[in-house]
């Protein structure tokens, strides 16, 4: 639809795809609202964002001089300088109106520091003819090929007697930059990656005609290895109207074909190194590093998915449960997180947090384990047990652990892995948190969390994709200039980027958009490191995504997260690690999380790696200091704008989405209270149509979708609205648990769902 076109009423213009921003379009368009969703960048999820290398790159210099750019709200209107003022048009103006500025070009990242460790390498060739093996012709093709080129065979045979292989190569070679050894090293290294790409791990994904072991809902486990044709299918599922991973390198259906057997084979959690080239072995432990150049590492841009703020999912978290009730699953792809580690007297150890963990764990005494396993039992049920902690409700968690006599090494688990909150959280938030933290296990695997592949920027864009399938209109590199506010402080719409004016009954933005009159004196930041490293931070023959907490050093109070991807998350190439540290902001973001350089890297001053040393050696890096307004109440962030404009908060320091998704539904039951908040999407086979006329034959009118046979609650009766039946997921359907041996939470009458999860993690410890 050309712009000039597009209609001037809505229901409500959304400016933003962040992530409450998203998730609210789809929620309203699911509803039947008239949605416009705008957003100023040329890409989608904001300060949420994935980016491949090159585009993370183009960031970078779009952000780095931050006085070219409007400030994001200070503490401190009086700070600010003004601005000349053009006098407005008001020509588009009713009675008793006027017009609300709204800032252009806000910076919501400061002090960025880029730097490369690596040295910058011979410019390489074009990746595709580099990393595109030569067809192996059979005996039978290649009389015909040859003869095809008018060739005699005969006058062939000794060289066709010679390995194909060899005479492609060096073609290749003769013709990118002669015997160049860094020229075979990235050719080597791309074969290898498209072996890893293709026989990643298995990643979780979202189906709803099945269900797990343990599981209450739809998330399901393949059995069977994703390839990177899925990969790609996955990709193109995520972005509704963004290309921006799409240039992910093809694999032909003979190499998927040829590949699909060892995928089989291959267990959760390992990564398949296909055959074993050159003769090295299949052990990670083994394998020496790789010595990389930056042009090695920028002919690999491709392979990037780099997150700006990313976010792990609680395996009972709420934004598991919206995926899976309202069908949007199905645009992504998880994978589970599969190790917590800790550092402890300068050692990365194994927490203990599953049942078996604790009693397979060497670095716990056996009198600690029965104090762990008790503290589990604990605080799985501490709401019936309020004598035990009572006079612990209010005072510090250490305190509380101290108490029962937990020992330093304990503490430090429970503390820092499980609980993830510092000495000082009040015992009942502690308590809170690490029964959330229990209640995950068990339910997708022996893991907490799950990881979004392709980058947790992709969940905006799954609810992108839901708001445009209920009619929802998206337009990037656009946004609102003005907006337009009556007499009564009621915004009745904005003049946008083309000069139109465009109404609407409601005007939800994310911070940045927000205009200067909006004082907010609580803002804080968020510091946030990404790290290419050349190894991982505790080798294992199975490639890990891992999550670590470093605490602070005395006198401090601010852990710093750090979470570890590689090639089987689809987040970087093979041989290769993302590194992402995050932590609150007090300072300059590499000064905040030093403490875990220190700990963890190689000193970053070298250029050449410590091949003795176990730590990685770190690439290349990125700290920036992003704005936090999560911090802050919804009224305080829309605080002096029209009484119809909501302003939703960023990404924040939290591991997980619950704040997003809670502010999501609290701001779209003010919207529209009363309403099902995002009801499950029909299936197209459930779509039941009828004629309108009988004048129209051809035209149709939806009347709703009939509910799953296998549902154990009773038919649904005739003329019952389609969001009622639409509410139904997986979670009521018994045939696929019944297929799999689990029994579901909603249909096992004898329990309620909270026993379900006390049930599911305690089976995991």
């Amino acid at each position: 639809m050309a712009a000039p076109d597009l209609p001037t009423e809505y229901d409500e213009i959304v400016l933003g795809t962040g992530l409450q921003e998203s998730i609210l379009a789809a929620a309203l368009a699911r509803i039947g609202h008239r949605v416009l969703h705008l957003d100023r960048n040329d890409y989608y999820s904001g300060d949420w964002a994935t980016f491949h290398l090159r585009s993370l790159q183009e960031w970078i210099d779009k952000h780095k001089n931050p006085e070219e750019s409007d400030v994001v709200r200070s503490s401190s209107l009086d700070e600010q300088e003004p601005e000349d003022q053009v006098a407005p048009d008001t020509s588009q103006l009713g009675e008793g109106e006027h017009f609300l500025e709204l800032p252009q070009n806000p910076n919501t990242v400061r002090g960025i520091e880029v730097t490369c460790y690596v040295r910058q390498g011979v410019e390489l060739p074009s990746l595709e003819r580099v990393i595109v093996p030569p067809r192996l012709s059979t005996s039978d093709e290649e009389p015909q090929r040859l003869g095809a080129e008018g060739q005699d065979p005969s006058q062939n045979a000794p060289e066709a007697d010679a390995s194909t292989d060899d005479t492609h190569a060096a073609a290749d070679q003769s013709q990118a930059e002669g015997e160049d050894p860094e020229n075979e090293a990235l050719q080597n290294s791309a074969n290898e990656d498209r072996e890893s790409s293709s026989a990643a791990s298995p990643s979780i994904s979202v189906d709803q005609s099945e269900t797990v072991d343990g599981a209450a809902g739809g998330l399901t486990s393949s059995e069977q290895v994703e390839g990177q044709s899925s990969q790609g299918e996955g990709q193109s599922s995520c972005e509704p109207a963004s290309d921006e991973h799409s240039e992910q390198e093809p694999e032909s259906v003979g190499e998927q074909e040829q590949e699909s057997p060892a995928q089989e084979v291959e267990g959760q959690g390992a990564s398949n190194q296909g055959s074993v080239d050159e003769g090295q072995s299949s052990s990670r432990t083994e394998r020496g590093r790789r010595d990389w150049t930056w042009a090695e590492i920028n002919q690999l841009w491709r392979k990037f998915n780099i997150d700006l703020a990313p976010k792990l999912m609680f395996c009972r978290g709420s934004m598991v449960e919206l995926l899976v009730s309202s069908r949007i699953s199905r645009y992504a792809e998880f994978k589970a997180v599969t190790r917590i580690l800790s550092v402890i007297k300068d050692k990365l150890e194994l927490v203990p947090c599953s049942r078996s963990d604790v009693f397979s764990s060497k670095y716990v005494s056996v009198l600690e384990k029965r104090m762990l396993m008790r503290l589990i039992e604990f605080c799985l049920h501490y709401q019936d047990r309020l004598e035990d902690f009572e006079e612990f409700r209010d005072r510090p968690f250490e305190e509380f652990l101290k108490a029962r006599k937990l020992t330093p090494t304990l503490q430090h688990f429970v503390m820092h892995s499980i609980a993830m909150v510092t000495a000082s959280t009040p015992t009942e938030e502690a308590l809170k948190s690490m029964q959330f933290f229990l209640r995950s296990l068990g339910r997708y695997g022996n893991t907490a969390f799950l990881w979004t592949l392709y980058g947790s920027g992709e969940l905006p864009q799954c609810f992108c994709r839901m708001c445009a399938v209920f009619a929802g209109i998206y337009m990037l590199r656009t946004n609102l200039k003005k907006l337009i506010v009556d007499e009564n402080n009621v915004c009745k719409g904005g003049i946008d980027s083309d000069g139109r004016r465009l109404t609407c009954n409601n005007l939800i933005m994310e911070t940045s958009y927000a205009p200067q009159q909006a004082a907010n004196t609580t803002l804080g930041t968020v510091s946030r490191g990404i790290l290419l490293t050349d190894r991982s931070l505790k080798p294992t023959d199975n490639e890990e995504i891992t999550l670590l907490t470093v605490p602070p050093p005395p006198g401090q109070n601010n852990p710093i997260r750090v979470l570890e991807l590689g090639a089987g998350s689809c987040a970087c190439p093979r041989d290769m690690f993302v590194v992402h540290l995050t932590c609150a902001g007090t300072g300059q973001a590499r000064a905040d999380l030093q403490n875990a350089l220190d700990d963890l890297f190689q000193p970053l001053d070298t250029e050449e790696a410590d091949q003795v040393s176990t730590k990685p050696k770190v690439l290349w890096s990125l700290f920036f200091s992003q704005v936090d307004s999560s911090v802050c109440e919804d009224t305080a962030l829309a605080a002096g704008l029209p009484s119809n404009v909501l302003v939703t908060a960023g990404p924040g320091t939290s591991v997980g989405f619950e704040h997003a998704v809670t502010q999501a539904k609290r701001l779209f039951e003010r919207l529209c209270p009363g309403e099902d908040f995002l009801p499950a999407a029909p299936e197209p086979e459930d779509i039941i149509f009828e004629d309108q006329s009988k004048d129209n034959p051809g035209e149709h009118k939806e009347v709703g979708f009939e509910a799953s046979s296998t549902s154990e609650e009773p038919e649904k009766q005739e003329g019952e609205g389609m969001d009622q039946a639409a509410s139904k997921t997986s979670l009521e359907t018994d045939g696929a648990s019944k297929e799999a041996g689990v029994a579901d939470a909603e249909g096992n009458a004898s329990k309620t769902d909270q026993e379900q999860s006390e049930d599911n993690a305690s089976s995991g410890m």
